[in-house]
């Protein structure tokens, strides 16, 4: 009987070591659930936390077995081989794509909503995950790129604000170059660039090639921009009797001085409530994107109700402490409101997508 005590008893830090490890998990998965609404790299860093707790909850448990020390020492010796050999295959393998997702993310180079371009890749995020990111496409289709890629590449992000639209044309040097920078500087303007700014990036042997740039106020619009852009110097250029065609064109084939600008068409009034194409290709990012803002404002009623408790401690007039108590109940009450909302939204997207 009391070998059979000794017994159970070299088991039991072992065991509670268990017990603790299983008690941090839970906490760590609760904490996580109740703060979900309220950070937006949540599951990445509950997992990075998991996984330490694991692996030191398993260090920890050889540590406490009831065996040989030598034995000790081997078990732990093969467990740093297989970790070892982990990380020395990391760069192919999901292990990989974890350190990538960390690293990513404590480094918040982009945020749901964001427009970005990965590669051949752009598009705007939809949600960021421990092992890789969603971005849905230009053409409204999404994509999941691995976060060890986004690691090995460089990503380009779109500004939200007075980022530049920029496309350029060619076009023959016996043209007046002032002609032809008004004109594209006009057709700019036309479509709501601002500040616009022409640079010639080649002379070559046949043509001159004319880039013209402009800020555009909402990056929300980047895609039709660049196309209104686009058909606007065409359209420019054709009101200034200005022929979009290389000298060589001429070279080739006799046109007997006939000029190629198309007639003017007569254009119909734009209607106010049409949306723009970006609202109906980028549905789910712009979702996204808006949880992310209710995000962003319920950090900065926090700030304020941090700030305002602490100008209630050095209050001493009744009348302003009953008002500064009311700020604070009015922010927790809309706090809650915009944590519901957004718990709301999250659901109503996950029903839409089954």
């Amino acid at each position: 009987m009391e070998h059979i005590f000794k017994i159970f008893e070299s088991f039991i830090e072992p065991a509670v070591v268990l017990i603790i490890l299983i008690i941090l998990l839970i906490v760590n998965s609760w904490i996580f659930k109740k703060i979900k609404s309220t950070t937006s790299n949540g599951n990445i860093t509950k997992g990075a936390i998991a996984f330490f707790l694991i692996l030191a909850g398993i260090l920890v448990f050889i540590l406490g077995l009831p065996i040989d020390k030598s034995l000790k020492g081997q078990i732990l010796g093969f467990l740093g081989i297989i970790i070892s050999a982990g990380i020395a295959l990391s760069s192919t393998t999901v292990l990989g794509n974890l350190i990538a997702g960390i690293m990513n993310n404590s480094m918040n180079r982009f945020r749901n909503g964001d427009l970005i371009k990965i590669g051949e890749f752009h598009g705007k995020v939809i949600r960021k995950s421990i092992f890789h990111t969603e971005i849905q496409l230009e053409d409204s289709n999404f994509i999941t790129i691995p976060n060890l890629y986004i690691a090995n590449n460089p990503v380009k992000l779109t500004r939200k604000t007075n980022t530049v639209i920029s496309t350029s044309v060619s076009l023959g040097y016996d043209i007046s170059r002032e002609k032809i920078e008004e004109a594209l500087r006009d057709a700019a303007n036309e479509i709501g660039l601002s500040d616009p700014y022409v640079y010639i990036t080649s002379l070559g042997d046949f043509s001159v090639v004319y880039k013209i740039h402009g800020f555009l106020e909402d990056s929300n619009k980047y895609f039709s921009t660049s196309s209104l852009l686009n058909a606007k110097v065409m359209d420019k250029l054709h009101e200034e009797k200005i022929e979009i065609v290389s000298p060589t064109f001429m070279n080739q084939r006799r046109v007997d001085e006939k000029e190629f600008i198309p007639k003017q068409v007569i254009k119909k009034p734009d209607s106010i409530d049409e949306k723009s194409p970006e609202d109906l290709i980028f549905d789910e990012a712009i979702k996204s994107e808006k949880i992310e803002t209710k995000k962003d404002y319920l950090k900065e009623i926090d700030k304020k109700q941090k700030d305002l408790k602490d100008k209630l401690k050095n209050l001493k007039d009744d009348k302003k402490i009953e008002k500064i108590k009311s700020i604070i109940k009015k922010n927790d009450e809309m706090k809650k409101r915009i944590e519901n909302n957004i718990k709301e939204q999250i659901e109503r997207d996950k029903d839409s997508a089954k």
